[in-house]
């Protein structure tokens, strides 16, 4: 069998291409329009075991903030952290995975944003040089592996506008997951090999899943908002606007209960993403520990003890007193405290204007109608009884 010297060429040339000129490997997410991450390593970053990693994100410029790691979970991942900056310029942002936990900027990253970063027609592109990406704090990439893991994660909401490489983000709503097969990712000596049209690239599927996180906490918002505002304060009113011996036993207490059910679920959810979190000191959370712990040990108790008192006595004791006011003071400190969650998510970014504007509107128009029916219940018993002395 006679060979020619010209297929021996073409079979060097067509073996050698795939390492002079470079390939990159393309990955975008499953049902997540408009993401995609790119990785490039050198030639002689794979040969040498050290050098540059280059990866590439792009997203629409309207997300809060995109994100991709090297890792196969959140805890101890090498991640890249992207939001707008303004209209034009986007931050780059390195932080260290701390499990479940917001990540923090890690200043030990060996990174910087090359030629054709930026946002530009809605898209928000990041061009990253790392050279720090074969070892860092938490771990090491391997560029001969044919399946290096990756996560990704992205934020959906008002754009963050920020230059501070330390700016407080959110927990994402989507997130996902590759695996890298360095050999098709292999190749290339150029400073950016994503504005080389000479490299070749080629395209994967990234899996996606949707965060529990934006779910959990929109439920956790609306019960206890609900509760707070509108359940407990109504459900207090019963005992003016249905002055009976029958009123607590058949509606004040059964309904309070309910509330009370309502915001034990709702206090459940927070305390699981607490958990996911990791964020137990803050003073939302430490309030709403206290005032449903609150709720729950002593407004029950103090409530049936009166009403025993009171079907054995017939009048108030001190524990009427204390079960009215104590409720009162706790309703207030979970209105507020709603008001420190709304705060805590980020007014524009996790909370929504317009959901902070109505539960403001809400909460005042029920504290004025509240005041008004006592008052004007207060003021009508005693007319009753004046007129009863006469």
């Amino acid at each position: 069998m006679r060979v020619s010297y010209s297929s021996i060429a073409a079979a060097a040339v067509a073996a050698f291409l795939p390492s002079a000129l470079g390939q990159i490997v393309q990955y975008t997410p499953a049902g997540v329009d408009g993401i995609s991450f790119s990785v490039n390593a050198p030639a002689q970053t794979v040969q040498s075991g050290s050098g540059p990693v280059y990866l590439q994100i792009k997203g629409p410029s309207n997300l809060q903030w995109l994100a991709v790691a090297e890792g196969s979970r959140m805890l101890d991942a090498n991640m890249f952290v992207i939001y707008a900056a303004s209209n034009n310029n986007i931050t780059l942002s390195p932080r260290l995975g701390a499990g479940h936990k917001e990540p923090l900027f890690n200043p030990a990253v060996q990174v910087s944003l090359l030629d054709g970063s930026g946002i530009s027609n809605g898209v928000m592109t990041a061009n990253i040089r790392c050279d720090s990406c074969l070892s860092w704090a938490g771990g090491s990439e391997n560029v001969k592996s044919a399946s290096a893991p990756f996560i990704w994660a992205v934020r959906h909401g008002e754009p963050l506008e920020s230059t501070d490489v330390t700016e407080g983000i959110h927990i994402h709503d989507k997130f996902g997951g590759f695996t890298v097969d360095f050999a098709k990712a292999t190749g290339g000596n150029t400073d950016n090999p994503f504005s080389d049209s000479s490299l070749s690239a080629s395209a994967a599927k990234a899996a996606a899943q949707k965060s529990s996180g934006h779910q959990m906490r929109t439920a956790h918002a609306i019960i206890l908002s609900i509760v707070f505002v509108l359940l407990f304060p109504s459900f207090a009113l019963t005992l003016h606007l249905f002055p009976s011996s029958k009123t607590v036993p058949y509606i004040h207490a059964p309904l309070q209960l309910f509330a009370l059910a309502a915001a034990i679920v709702g206090f459940g959810l927070g305390i699981a993403m607490v958990v996911n979190s990791g964020h137990v000191s803050g003073y939302h959370q430490i309030i709403g520990i206290v005032d449903i712990a609150a709720l729950v040990l002593f407004q029950p108790i103090m409530g049936l003890l009166q009403h025993l008192h009171y079907r054995k006595h017939g009048n108030k004791s001190i524990f009427a007193y204390i079960h009215r006011w104590l409720g009162r003071f706790l309703v207030i400190l979970g209105i507020i405290n709603g008001g420190l969650g709304f705060k805590y998510a980020g007014i524009g970014k996790g909370a929504p204007r317009g959901a902070v504007i109505a539960y403001g509107v809400i909460a005042g128009v029920m504290g004025v109608g509240y005041i008004f029916l006592i008052v004007h219940s207060t003021l009508r018993a005693r007319r009753s009884k004046d007129s009863s002395e006469k």
